[in-house]
């Protein structure tokens, strides 16, 4: 008699694009938290086995402007964005983080078109690009966070951090970025809503936001499958 086909599962993909929140930094530190802790991994745990997070967070990553500071690495999420499509493809959700870094040199309203850049290229590629295997399984489905602020207190813990002075003008996230995800028909996620900088450096998140957006992104992203 034979035996029955085994029925194969089909797991569910999503790529978390960001800066350094993303990689999980540890505030003051050069380090970063352990797979369960920072909010990435929290959202594996949330969503659990038939789903996988693949990470891409750097350290100083913009939307998509050149970095002063880059060194041997490219900061320009632009710059780099295909090709991290093409390495993680066929996705269910993309997840987008970033603008934080954009306020070294620009506004927040420059940091959220930055993103839009971002967003209209994944909206696109498929349609650009129809051969072979499609980046998004069953169309783009698109979740923008708005970051969390910047502490008011920076300019007191770093008087030579480029992000000084920033805490008003990152205040203005949720409001540019809600505008820009309204039009180009994305999720967004506020950020500063769920979690704060720490009061180490004033800029990453602590244990506890981590997880706080851990959780929110997981519930969301279930709100967006229909689940």
């Amino acid at each position: 008699m034979p035996l029955p086909l085994r029925k194969e599962l089909v797991m569910k993909h999503i790529l978390c694009f960001g800066d350094s929140n993303t990689w999980g930094f540890i505030p003051g530190t050069a380090r970063r938290y352990d797979e369960h802790t920072r909010w990435t991994g929290v959202l594996a745990d949330e969503l659990g086995s038939d789903w996988r997070v693949h990470e891409d967070g750097l350290n100083g990553r913009t939307s998509m402007f050149d970095s002063a500071f880059k060194g041997d690495v490219n900061k320009n999420g632009l710059d780099v964005f295909p090709g991290v499509l093409d390495g993680q493809k066929p996705l269910d959700v993309l997840v987008i983080c970033l603008g934080t870094n954009d306020l070294k040199q620009h506004p927040a309203w420059h940091a959220a078109q930055g993103v839009g850049r971002l967003v209209s290229y994944a909206q696109h590629i498929d349609v650009l690009n129809p051969w072979g295997e499609r980046v998004f399984r069953n169309g783009p489905k698109i979740l923008v966070i708005s970051p969390i602020a910047i502490g008011e207190d920076l300019v007191n813990r770093d008087v030579n951090d480029d992000l000084k002075g920033k805490h008003e003008e990152s205040r203005k996230f949720p409001k540019v970025f809600g505008a820009l995800c309204q039009s180009m028909g994305v999720e967004m996620l506020d950020a500063q809503k769920i979690a704060e900088p720490s009061d180490v450096d004033c800029i990453h998140m602590t244990e506890e936001g981590h997880r706080a957006l851990g959780k929110a992104v997981a519930d969301k992203i279930k709100s967006m499958m229909g689940e």
